[in-house]
């Protein structure tokens, strides 16, 4: 099967991109960055998503019979300061590559959008798919919009399209230096033995889900007979604190945390019940937290003595 993969080198694109390769797939990816970790075995293309002729030619020669669109502007803090940016990545970039897709005869739209940012603070703990959307940042008004026009374009053009709505993921080459991704930043002061700070109260809590998860939902969501809109999470809270102590003991890191301001955006308590996607994708987490968590740490911790 021949696919795309737009934020090929971004932290689920790589895994993603490994993982299509590893199946025996036709794979091109498309990003502005460089693969951090380069492999053999897909097509690398360098070019924006913001850059339509560049999109649109590079999905003319390759007509992928599925793309998976990953490429996005991803801190919630980011969106709140740049508005225009994130409305230029996330929605009209994704409108754009969409309509392109659909005029290069591409089955199944597969976008990676957002479990949690979606919904603010939902009244209700887990959120399912029936739970009122309602952003309370940028970047999830963003997601929103692009699902909107994404249903547009699926009953315009007759292009099948799946979005898998992840809640926080987590695991080894997560950025550690952005504002998004607290267990990388997390795991990689700890390791370095420098100051971590925990953003105001400490209590707000997450759901967190391994990024191996995830792209088992990505890979699911291509091959289901119809394309389907799905809840991506393991249903359990998790607080900053948590993460915290559970990372500080894989670490072997002693020092208490600096407690920051809250952010701009940040909300209280959100889960996600991914009981829809397990009867339509036949999904469901298989790493634990602790798992993860390990993994993770065993993943910087390489890195980390690779550079010294």
């Amino acid at each position: 099967m021949r696919v795309l993969v737009t934020g090929s080198s971004g932290f689920v694109g790589s895994h993603l991109v490994r993982r299509l390769v590893a199946d025996g797939h036709e794979v091109a990816g498309l990003d502005i960055a460089e693969q951090r970790r380069p492999f053999e075995g897909y097509r690398d293309i360098r070019a924006d998503i913001r850059d339509d002729a560049a999109v649109t030619r590079a999905l003319q020669e390759i007509r992928p019979e599925v793309v998976f669109h990953l490429a996005a502007q991803v801190s919630v803090s980011v969106s709140m300061r740049e508005p225009r940016l994130d409305i230029e990545t996330n929605v009209l970039a994704t409108v754009l590559l969409a309509n392109a897709a659909a005029a290069a005869g591409t089955r199944r739209f597969v976008f990676t959008s957002s479990g949690g940012a979606m919904f603010g603070q939902p009244p209700e703990v887990p959120a399912t798919e029936a739970t009122r959307v309602a952003p309370a940042s940028f970047y999830g008004a963003s997601k929103v919009a692009a699902e909107r026009y994404l249903a547009i374009i699926e009953a315009e053009t007759g292009m099948s399209v799946a979005s898998v709505r992840p809640s926080n993921i987590y695991g080894p080459w997560q950025d550690p230096h952005g504002e998004a991704g607290v267990v990388a930043i997390f795991a990689q002061r700890m390791l370095r033995g420098q100051d971590v700070t925990i953003f105001a109260p400490g209590t707000d809590t997450r759901d967190y889900v391994y990024v191996s998860d995830v792209v088992e939902a990505q890979v699911a969501a291509a091959a289901a007979p119809k394309g389907a809109m799905c809840l991506v999470g393991t249903g359990v809270e998790t607080s900053t604190r948590e993460i915290f102590d559970s990372l500080a003991a894989h670490c072997g890191y002693e020092r208490p945390p600096v407690m920051g301001p809250r952010r701009p955006g940040d909300i209280e308590r959100i889960a996600l019940d991914a009981s829809l996607a397990r009867e339509v994708w036949g999904w469901s987490p298989r790493v634990s937290l602790d798992e993860g968590m390990g993994y993770t740490v065993a993943a910087f911790r390489g890195d980390y003595e690779a550079a010294h």
